[in-house]
């Protein structure tokens, strides 16, 4: 069986050559590999070359082109998936350390709890407590954090999640002390896209919770991240409304525990004020939104940290819902929303939506119905002007028919997709998710 896959392999790569040949270009056997590895963690996305984009294909032979970008995917992340451990070999293996895009260091523990399901452990991002402590002498000389770092660790070997895979990390600097920042960010994508190459993790089951800090920053990542998980669960860190966007938890279910008399920070009103939104989209679209807020009873900041895991195990990743909404906005590397001139991050996509030709300012809400092969896409300003063009990628549709897509109560395309390679290799470039390789795609302007 592996020497007729190998074969099939060789015939698409002929394919891919003759194809490009055609087209008058040089393109070498290994030319996708070094696209990808070219955009591996990068500010900025670049498109794979346009021989890539004529090279058609037919719906038949999608699932093997899908196999196929998947191993060049693999083998432009050699290095990266070098540094992932053998789950086997570390389960019990502490102090891993990554070097971040940023020129920050994160530590970060790895376990498994029960036997690995065959498509791979559901993978729990377990946050600590702690924040942010401006006069350390060091990146990691917070005692708080140390402590925090190592009771996340061991409350994390109690939950009642098994079978399961934690990545645990540290703070990457104590001086900064924030989940939301891009350090860390990169981090969570690095652990489910490594965690998913190796065989490790099931892409559609996903989870990130934390306590306190730890809270917030799962109750924001789980947010503006949420296309990546299946469900999240903040615990006694409930963010202020105005901070993060429902639109995002469509399709990615939420769990909020909160004290009734964890006052500090506004965290209780912030978790009764996500109640109530929650509870409103929920009634408003039934069957998305699926959450639950817990208000525990004669709890302070202190809670009963073993219910958000069993609850948000259950979900199951949707990776090409039929509705899908977002906000397009900025995670900003600030600690207290008050500090100028410091780095922001935007989206390069979400869900099954290229973003990175928008316009990096102000905040747009986005909303996507699909019918069958009609698409229909609302989008409105939010703060300030958001324009540019966005890539619907277009995936669970009869190919063999014209599709359709409506922006704003207006037809701006109708007709056959061309199924091509181009589209597939920039769609994994984006997502990195073996899931989102999207053979056809619509540019949609923005204004």
């Amino acid at each position: 069986m592996k020497m007729k896959i190998n074969i099939f392999f060789a015939a698409l790569l002929m394919m891919s050559c003759s194809a490009a040949k055609r087209q008058g270009k040089n393109i070498t056997p290994d030319a996708l590999v070094t696209y990808f590895s070219s955009t591996l963690e990068a500010d900025s996305l670049h498109n794979p070359d346009v021989a890539f984009y004529k090279q058609e294909i037919s719906t038949g032979e999608l699932a093997g082109y899908r196999n196929k970008l998947w191993e060049d995917w693999k083998k432009a992340n050699a290095g990266r998936l070098s540094t992932w451990p053998k789950v086997a070999e570390n389960n019990t293996k502490d102090s891993l350390i990554w070097q971040l895009p940023d020129n920050r260091k994160m530590l970060f523990s790895l376990f498994t709890k029960g036997a690995r399901p065959a498509n791979g452990y559901p993978l729990f991002i377990n946050l600590h407590g702690g924040g942010c402590y401006p006069n350390e002498p060091g990146p990691w000389t917070s005692r708080s954090n140390s402590r925090e770092w190592q009771a996340a660790k061991t409350l994390g070997t109690r939950y009642d999640d098994a079978p399961s895979l934690y990545f645990v990390p540290r703070m990457p600097d104590d001086r900064r002390g924030r989940w939301y920042h891009r350090s860390p960010m990169a981090a969570y994508i690095r652990a489910w896209q490594l965690g998913v190459l190796s065989g490790d993790v099931d892409p559609n089951r996903a989870y990130i919770l934390g306590i306190s800090e730890g809270g917030y920053g799962s109750f924001r990542m789980g947010i503006f991240l949420a296309d990546y998980f299946a469900a999240a669960g903040p615990m006694a860190g409930s963010i202020w409304p105005e901070q993060e966007h429902i639109e995002n938890l469509r399709n990615t279910a939420f769990c909020i525990q909160m004290g009734e008399s964890d006052f500090a920070y506004d965290r209780v009103e912030n978790a009764k004020r996500w109640k109530v939104m929650l509870d409103s989209a929920a009634a408003a679209s039934p069957g998305q939104f699926n959450h639950i807020v817990e208000i525990q009873a004669g709890k302070g900041h202190g809670i009963d940290y073993m219910r958000a895991a069993p609850w948000i195990k259950q979900f199951t990743r949707k990776n090409y819902p039929d509705t899908l909404s977002w906000m397009y906005y900025a995670q900003c590397d600030t600690i207290y929303n008050a500090e100028p001139a410091q780095p922001c991050t935007y989206r390069k996509g979400f869900g099954y939506v290229r973003l990175d030709g928008l316009s990096q300012s102000g905040e747009r809400d986005f909303y996507v119905e699909k019918h069958g092969n009609v698409y229909t896409i609302r989008s409105a300003n939010r703060k300030g002007i958001v324009k540019g063009e966005i890539r619907l990628y277009a995936d669970n549709v009869d190919f063999a028919q014209p599709v359709k897509v409506n922006y704003n109560g207006k037809e701006v395309f109708n007709g056959k997709l061309k199924l091509n390679v181009g589209t597939m290799a920039e769609s994994l470039a984006l997502f990195g998710d073996p899931l989102r390789i999207f053979p056809a795609a619509v540019t949609v302007k923005v204004e």
